[in-house]
């Protein structure tokens, strides 16, 4: 019995092996059939996921800049570019002018490039625009002069309707805007061709007063407007094209435009005036101006004397204006400005920081835009090129990051003798990039065409860069948090010193309003908000940031036309 037992249950338990080893070896077989099968497949497969893979990650870590819209004009434009809310809808618009064969200022919905309105001046406007509220009426305006024909134009920004034309002697400089007397009122302050600057009463275009610098030549430069001897009152300060072996900046008092300062720079062509900034950390503005034998002169703004002088080796002709911004996050500002075919910067100390070639024996002409366009936290270089292609470069080391080339999307020759603006154009998010170029062929103007130029860089980012040297004062230098669309952007003027600081620091306003009414709050990076002491007095502010530990903070003013911010950095 035992023994049968036994027997059946061996019997029993092989043919249960026998059916287990049965189901694993089919198991197996299925397996690995449909293993086969599957790598048969994927065989075919896996180098499209590879490519797709490829493509999503060049997406997500490149920056690849699309067009986003285009408008076609009659010639080139070589005066730069404004934006602003100039109809008051909530969104940009971009102005800019053309040369002769167009003589039309252009106002686009920078939204999608649809044309608000144009006027015709008669001329040619290759000088960069300004927007401000000429006559307090609560519309923002565009004022511009013209070389071709004498005249100097107020232009209500919302419907393109001329408010004012007053007579000049022809220009080339971009206006300028600020309380040059010191009268609580804006005035607007150009050069002209016959070597004299000229002021005007913005309500109503009247003239104040026309100071001669030198009859022998043109002053095309932009007034830089900025307090030279710290009174307490702007003065001003332009460089000259002279037609003798002497060409010289000047600066001059406001309020009764006095020569304070000239310096000579012998067999120099000064086309474009000075940038200004406290470069040097002495709590005193210095300017940035270069010349045609390609020097870059950084000046002493209180005596005009030569802080230091930059040049390469057989590189001349800086025509195009100086920018000045904070390009390494070191605390100091550093200086980009491009001499004909190549685009460098140098440091706080004359030193260069890069530089590069501009690509395909290109040149450029007409300066460069900053702001943070990858959204590294590291502001950015941008500009165009005779060869149609507008590139971005890293602030830090110069480094590319992207270009377009608009030549090839036109598919004619492209020359890009426009400096860039750049904004969030359709508030998506992202930094968008404008552009105008063309071709001018003289005499034979029939020939001439341009074409303006919306691009989306496809990274957040900023600050905005909303008009030719950034403000209505030519100042060319980068605050942080500059990305409000209202007029305000264009109302600002403060500084802040000395920047380090460890123990007070003080924010000259210029406008005692300001000092006795704005709002004043200090943010770390972390955005977390620190209580200082405040000292008021007529002159300045003055804030007690001892209690603070080492770092960069924000330092946020809120007043009357007035909402921006600066980088401060506190070391203990």
């Amino acid at each position: 019995m035992d023994t049968l037992n036994v027997s059946y249950m061996l019997r029993v338990s092989h043919l249960g092996a026998s059916a287990i080893c049965t189901h694993t070896i089919n198991f197996k077989f299925f397996r690995n059939f449909y293993l086969l099968i599957f790598i048969l497949i994927m065989k075919q497969i896996f180098p499209i996921l590879l490519i797709i893979i490829l493509v999503q990650s060049v997406e997500v870590y490149c920056q690849v800049p699309q067009i986003k819209w285009w408008y076609d004009v009659k010639d080139m434009s070589y005066g730069n570019a404004c934006a602003g809310d100039i109809d008051k809808d909530g969104k940009l618009e971009i102005v800019f002018g053309c040369y002769r064969n167009d003589s039309c200022v252009y106002a686009l919905n920078a939204e999608d490039g649809t044309l608000l309105w144009k006027y015709n001046t008669g001329g040619c406007n290759d000088a960069a625009p300004v927007i401000y509220d000429a006559d307090n009426d609560d519309t923002l305006d565009i004022l511009l002069t013209s070389s071709c024909v004498p005249k100097t134009f107020c232009i209500n920004g919302a419907t393109g309707r001329v408010k004012w034309i007053a007579n000049s002697n022809g220009s080339d400089s971009p206006p300028t805007i600020g309380d040059i007397d010191n009268d609580g009122k804006q005035e607007m302050l150009f050069g002209e061709f016959n070597g004299t600057v000229r002021c005007l009463n913005i309500e109503n275009g009247n003239l104040k007063w026309v100071q001669t610098v030198d009859t022998n030549s043109w002053i095309q430069t932009e007034p830089a407007l900025l307090d030279l001897d710290d009174d307490g009152v702007l003065d001003f300060v332009v460089a000259n094209w002279s037609f003798d072996t002497t060409h010289c900046i000047y600066g001059y008092r406001g309020y009764d435009h006095t020569l304070l300062w000239k310096t000579s720079a012998p067999n120099n062509v000064m086309y474009h005036g000075a940038s200004f900034a406290d470069i040097d950390g002495d709590n005193k503005p210095e300017l940035a101006i270069g010349s045609y034998d390609g020097h870059l002169y950084v000046l002493n703004g209180e005596d005009g004397s030569i802080v230091f002088d930059f040049s390469f080796l057989n590189v001349f002709y800086i025509g195009a204006p100086t920018s000045i911004a904070d390009l390494d996050n070191d605390g100091f500002y550093e200086i980009v400005f491009i001499n004909y075919s190549k685009i460098s910067a140098v440091n706080h100390n004359g030193e260069l920081l890069w530089s590069q070639s501009i690509p395909y024996c290109a040149t450029s002409f007409r300066g460069a835009a900053i702001s943070d366009v990858d959204n590294d936290g590291i502001l950015d270089v941008v500009y165009g090129s005779s060869k149609g292609d507008v590139i971005a470069l890293s602030g830090r080391d110069g480094s590319y990051i992207w270009d377009i080339n608009l030549a090839d999307h036109i598919g004619k020759d492209f020359n890009i003798d426009h400096g860039p603006i750049i904004a969030d154009f359709d508030q998506d998010g992202y930094l968008d990039v404008f552009v105008v170029g063309g071709y001018s062929e003289y005499p034979a103007i029939q020939n001439n065409y341009g074409r303006a130029y919306a691009i989306s860089t496809g990274s957040k980012g900023g600050p905005d860069w909303l008009m030719f040297r950034r403000d209505i004062r030519r100042s060319a230098c980068v605050p942080i948090n500059t990305t409000d669309i209202k007029d305000n952007y264009i109302k600002s003027d403060f500084t802040i010193y000395p920047n380090p600081a460890n123990d007070y620091i003080t924010i000259n306003l210029n406008d005692i309003d300001l000092i006795n009414n704005s709002q004043i709050q200090i943010f770390d990076i972390l955005g977390n908000e620190s209580k200082c002491p405040l000292i008021r007095n007529s002159d300045y502010l003055k804030i007690d940031i001892s209690n603070l530990s080492s770092g960069i903070y924000i330092i946020k003013l809120k007043g009357n036309l007035m909402d921006d911010s600066r980088k401060i950095f506190v070391k203990i």
